[in-house]
């Protein structure tokens, strides 16, 4: 027996409707668990009027994260599954809040819990988060074949305080004395409270990169930037430059 087609179409979009929803996170089940994103500092519009601060509204600093691809929530009244969204909103705890600050302005993985869609003026994206862990979603294979894997391998060095291993990966003539000596190197990225961590690097030009990075002497923390530039000799790239733009 054939249907009608006005049931079957029917029939066929109940079933298409159905499966969307099944594809959105549950948050009456804690879904979602993790997400990966590009994570942002934002100011927010609070009371009175949740619009604009600069008419006089209250700014609310937090976190979003971009996703790479729109999702939806169900399991909640609030939950609207029709409602495609690719900005999350990230709320930081006292474990999570200086590394929600380091890892700001890149590319992160994050552990959250205790999901929630958005039900007050004071919830800026449909849905928000609280952070468990964040740590560096880096796509490491766009350094493959590039002067980028010689600047990991230097910030890694002064990571661990090794400052003879760091030099290696810098021209020679840079190396005897000065900044970029093994002394000077072990001496200051060695006593760091929180050793310097590498957050992005991104090629700017065939021997320019851009980096971000992070560490704390005990008295203040920096969140750097800067300017690195390569050299290729014999096959090999070496680190000739480093030009920081905040003054750490």
């Amino acid at each position: 027996m054939k249907l009608p087609i006005w049931f079957s179409t029917a029939a066929a979009a109940t079933l298409f409707a159905s499966a969307a929803h099944s594809a959105c996170y549950d948050v009456s089940k804690k879904e979602p668990s993790s997400l990966i994103g590009h994570l942002t500092h934002r100011i927010f519009a609070g009371p009175p009027n949740f619009e604009d601060v600069q008419k006089g509204d209250t700014p609310e600093p937090g976190y979003v994260l971009k996703l790479d691809h729109p999702i939806c929530i169900v399991g909640d009244e609030f939950a609207d599954p029709s409602n495609m969204f690719d900005e999350v909103q990230l709320v930081p705890t006292d474990s999570t809040a200086k590394d929600m600050a380091k890892f700001r302005d890149a590319d992160v993985y994050v552990d959250v819990t205790d999901p929630m869609p958005a039900m007050t003026g004071h919830h800026h994206r449909p849905l928000l988060v609280w952070v468990k862990s964040v740590s560096s979603a880096r796509d490491i294979t766009a350094s493959y074949g590039t002067a980028a894997t010689t600047i990991e391998a230097f910030y890694a060095a002064l990571h661990s305080g090794d400052g003879a291993l760091a030099s290696s990966y810098v021209v020679p003539e840079k190396t005897r004395k000065g900044a970029f000596s093994p002394k000077a190197l072990s001496s200051f990225y060695g006593s760091l409270s929180e050793p310097i961590t590498l957050i992005d690097v991104s090629r700017v030009s065939d021997n320019r990169f851009s980096v971000r990075y992070h560490f704390s002497d005990g008295k203040r923390a920096c969140d750097g930037s800067a300017t690195v530039t390569t050299v290729n000799r014999g096959g090999r790239d070496y680190i000739s430059g480093i030009h920081a733009k905040n003054g750490c």
